[in-house]
């Protein structure tokens, strides 16, 4: 199974994300602030996966937490969701091979970007297979 690191400071959000994953099977932790997930990112080199908010209220983007997760651990598959930024500014802020799901999202369309993203960094021997 995969294990997927979701960043959400809107706790109602969070709560769709981590449970939509989980339904599917994946190990999911959540947190909400740049602070835990910096932390979480480089104590746990398990990970397969970011799903994180571009917005996440002061400090850290989730462009920028994406841009640390990929120094340490550069095969991570990316997924940015955002209600307010656009396909051009993940174009060019962004890391190379991730995806950008628009808020609102269904959890269908979030786990297929998940798990779609994660089989490709498969089929590239860089992620844990899962179905």
């Amino acid at each position: 199974m995969g294990n997927i690191l979701v960043i959400e400071d809107d706790v109602a959000v969070s709560d769709v994300i981590c449970d939509s994953l989980r339904s599917y099977g994946l190990d999911v932790q959540c947190v909400r602030t740049e602070e835990q997930a910096y932390a979480r990112i480089t104590s746990f080199p398990a990970l397969d996966g970011l799903v994180l908010d571009v917005n996440l209220g002061r400090g850290a983007t989730g462009f920028d937490i994406a841009r640390f997760a990929r120094q340490v651990l550069p095969d991570i598959a990316v997924i940015y969701v955002s209600g307010n930024a656009t396909p051009t500014a993940f174009k060019a802020f962004g890391v190379p091979e991730s995806e950008f799901v628009e808020k609102p999202f269904t959890p269908d369309e979030l786990v297929e970007a998940v798990t779609s993203l994660l089989v490709e960094d498969d089929n590239r021997g860089t992620a844990v297979p899962f179905v």
